[in-house]
């Protein structure tokens, strides 16, 4: 991570009265290369077409971002306008950045936006090779360029933003410390239909603090990613429930409530038999359902779970969404942490845009 050119203390007096004083000391450029256990952050250059357009050029990767998967001519203008985002002078300026390893080769960019309407506070972006997914490299590459935002520019917030879906992208953001503050509804119209988006953010006295969530909040956390995780089906391949048996209490009691206010209870099997059978069916050939939002309460061995989830599939042959709420309520014995009641309601499906 840089060390900062020109130090500011989060203290200042100045800082907290006139942040815009700040912002006239603060350096507008790093000193290059920005340097990691493993990697260096520097300006893109015209000889990073092949690189770049390596990433830029997949579906798997363009599926999130705003255009199609890059012809090279499309690659070639964008490296273009990236080339002059080296330095943050002016509201609203981007800084574009290669990832690169040790070997030379570059994975990826990180980018900073600084806001052209709030003094001290910008915009996070990233794009990563998936062949480098799961290696730690982008997380490696993100908390370096917050480390930017928050040590060298003296920066008070960083924001960054996601469609649902991009459950990886949302899943970054929380591992560098971001939390997730806000879902906007249907507030981007891009290929072809509206997306909703996540919002994340991270203020500088957080990002210094690095306080670790309680053992506790993180045993729930984890809970529930399983519980949701193990309902994914994709490409119409197999699948097991029983992930989700294993984070149920055995003896859990589970409620759907529908739109009249009635509620239907069932217990494990009563649950997890008909939607076992659902998913292995031909009908209903890819699914997945992520937590968007939500809030958790701990206390004296007992945590309560509220918040929001999307889901999105294929039913015979159509594409689908839908959101919905789940209220979890978990219990300890013995220090394990199980599932021992939840309740949700579906809000009504729409056609998923592509």
């Amino acid at each position: 991570m840089a060390s900062p050119i020109s130090p500011i203390s989060p203290t200042s007096p100045n800082l907290l009265d006139d942040p815009s004083a700040v912002t006239d000391r603060a350096p507008v450029r790093p000193d290059y290369p920005v340097r990691t256990g493993r990697l260096a952050l520097r300006p893109v250059r015209a000889g990073d077409l092949d690189a770049i357009h390596a990433h830029r050029s997949l579906p798997e990767v363009a599926r999130y971002l705003p255009h199609e998967p890059h012809t090279r001519e499309a690659t070639r203008q964008t490296l273009e306008r990236m080339l002059a985002g080296e330095a943050l002078a002016e509201p609203g300026d981007w800084l574009d950045l290669a990832v690169e390893t040790g070997t030379g080769r570059v994975v990826g960019e990180v980018l900073l936006k600084r806001d052209g309407r709030a003094p001290l506070t910008g915009e996070v972006g990233f794009v990563f090779h998936p062949d480098v997914l799961g290696t730690g490299i982008p997380t490696e590459a993100v908390t370096a360029v917050l480390g930017l935002a928050f040590d060298t520019f003296g920066w008070h917030r960083v924001f960054g933003v996601c469609t649902v879906q991009d459950t990886a992208s949302a899943a970054l953001m929380r591992r560098v410390g971001m939390r997730h503050e806000a879902v906007a509804r249907d507030d981007v119209h891009r290929k072809g239909g509206w997306q909703s988006t996540s919002q994340f953010a991270v203020l500088a006295a957080e990002w210094r603090r690095g306080r670790p969530r309680p053992a506790d909040e993180q045993a729930v956390d984890a809970l529930t990613a399983a519980f949701y995780a193990a309902f994914t089906r994709v490409g119409g391949g197999a699948v097991t429930l029983d992930a989700a048996r294993a984070v149920l209490a055995p003896d859990a009691v589970i409620e759907r409530v529908a739109e009249d206010g009635s509620v239907d209870r069932m217990d494990v099997d009563a649950f997890l038999a008909p939607r076992e059978a659902l998913l292995n069916g031909p009908g209903l050939t890819d699914f997945t359902e992520v937590e968007v939002a939500a809030t958790t309460l701990v206390a004296d061995g007992r945590a309560t779970r509220s918040g929001r989830y999307f889901k999105w599939g294929v039913r015979d042959g159509v594409p689908f969404s839908a959101w919905g709420r789940k209220t979890f309520r978990f219990g300890t014995a013995s220090g394990t942490w199980l599932i021992e009641s939840f309740a949700w309601t579906d809000e009504p499906e729409t056609a998923a845009a592509d």
